[in-house]
């Protein structure tokens, strides 16, 4: 990505005064030097004299400079890290003795390795490469200006240049659908349902009525039994569905340190699949299953994505010391049981690193709810990440004997290869 816009600005850094003084000693011995005829003196002032003029002879420098960035992925997985390079050029006639540079990082997203500054000098020609790595967040991220400031030879001038060089670094990949359960409203939506009439897969014939349109009359049958059938075709009605978010102090678990943990990866996924919910046409709402308590209620369109992500970006980090004794350990379930409507679906987002979570589940399976949990796997190579996965398993066998639907998404994956694997193993 090459240079676009730039603006420029000089400044002389070493303040009149400090260049004056020379100026004005040379002048006094000089002058001096005449009136009294004292040839040392007048010679003298050549000293004054030639300090105060290295400033004048050394003017700001000239800049012909050319900057691209290019990232090593664009929309890379969440908490994977991307390499940036970027590239100066100098592209005029002149060196550029004394050159800074400052590449503008944007403010969410972590500088993981090497720096975005450099200092340098270019001769005609020349380029200079400066390498970081940066940790990527979710969201769309939109670099800042490069900022290049030149010195002259003196330093007693410089001239700073701001140098825009679009480029964005997109953390969402998208899923293209979430597998639901049959558990719908009465409004058009894309979740097949076990309820015959209008639309595109064929369900069941049924005994034929005056009123049935001609174009559902099963012809063929009629045609060897002289008997008049109507075919049915499978419906698809809308769901309903409520996003829960593990937000609970150990669901912050991470794999790696500087790795993001496993709320942001929850939420990160929450995300997604809330856009992919909102496209085929359902009802979506959104709640946190921790310290905040936080409930939005299922909506549509474009505003409800929004409003879905303006609540995800209300959780917080963990305390650094955790306050057992005021801990709840319902976390505001009950509150939330109240809230739901009564023919919600519900995807729960969990690392599922403790039993609490499998509990609450079986409440809202009690309470007539169909769940779906998507948890991310944070578990390491280390002998604990051995132990923690093999309790996650035990786990997932529990959910799965109770017909709850289980996503395994590891961080190095697309959302949408995991959504898709499970998705796969659902299909009978």
């Amino acid at each position: 990505m090459s240079t676009e816009n730039e603006r420029d600005s000089v400044r002389f850094t070493g303040g009149p005064g400090r260049w004056d003084v020379g100026l004005t000693v040379g002048l006094l011995a000089g002058v001096s030097g005449l009136v009294v005829g004292n040839p040392a003196m007048f010679l003298s002032a050549a000293v004054g004299l030639t300090y105060a003029g290295y400033r004048y002879a050394t003017r700001p420098p000239e800049l012909d400079l050319a900057v691209d960035r290019t990232l090593s992925e664009t929309s890379p997985a969440p908490g994977s890290t991307v390499e940036v390079t970027l590239t100066v050029t100098n592209e005029g006639e002149g060196p550029v003795a004394d050159l800074r540079v400052v590449d503008g990082v944007p403010e969410r997203v972590a500088v993981e390795d090497g720096s975005p500054r450099v200092c340098t000098s270019l001769r005609a020609g020349e380029r200079e490469t400066l390498t970081y790595t940066v940790r990527a967040s979710r969201g769309s991220h939109q670099f800042d200006e490069t900022v290049l400031v030149a010195r002259n030879v003196s330093g007693g001038a410089e001239k700073r240049l701001a140098v825009e060089v679009p480029t964005t670094l997109t953390c969402e990949a998208g899923v293209e659908r979430l597998s639901l359960a049959a558990q719908t409203v009465a409004s058009s939506g894309r979740v097949s349902t076990d309820v015959g009439g209008q639309g595109l897969e064929f369900y069941a014939t049924r005994k034929h009525h005056p009123s049935d349109p001609m174009s559902r009359i099963d012809w063929k049958r009629y045609a060897r039994t002289g008997e008049l059938t109507t075919v049915e075709f499978r419906q698809e009605r809308a769901a309903t569905v409520v996003l829960l978010v593990d937000t609970r102090p150990p669901a912050h678990v991470v794999r790696e340190a500087g790795e993001p943990d496993a709320v942001w990866l929850s939420a990160y996924a929450g995300e997604r699949l809330t856009e992919a919910l909102l496209d085929a046409s359902n009802r979506v709402g959104a709640a946190l299953y921790g310290p905040e308590e936080a409930y939005l209620a299922p909506g549509t369109g474009r505003d409800q994505a929004l409003r879905v992500g303006q609540l995800f970006e209300t959780i917080e980090p963990p305390a650094d010391e955790p306050d057992m004794f005021g801990a709840d350990d319902q976390w505001g379930f009950d509150s939330l049981l109240k809230r739901l409507p009564s023919a919600a679906q519900v995807v729960f987002l969990s690392p599922l690193v403790d039993d609490e979570p499998t509990t609450a589940l079986r409440r809202l399976q009690a309470h007539g709810h169909s769940v779906t949990v998507v948890t991310p796997n944070l578990s390491g190579e280390t002998l604990g990440g051995t132990v923690a996965r093999l309790e996650r398993a035990r786990r997932f066998s529990d959910l799965r004997r109770r017909e709850i639907r289980v996503v395994e998404w590891s961080p190095d994956e697309p959302l949408y290869t995991a959504v898709d694997r499970a998705t796969a193993r659902w299909s009978p």
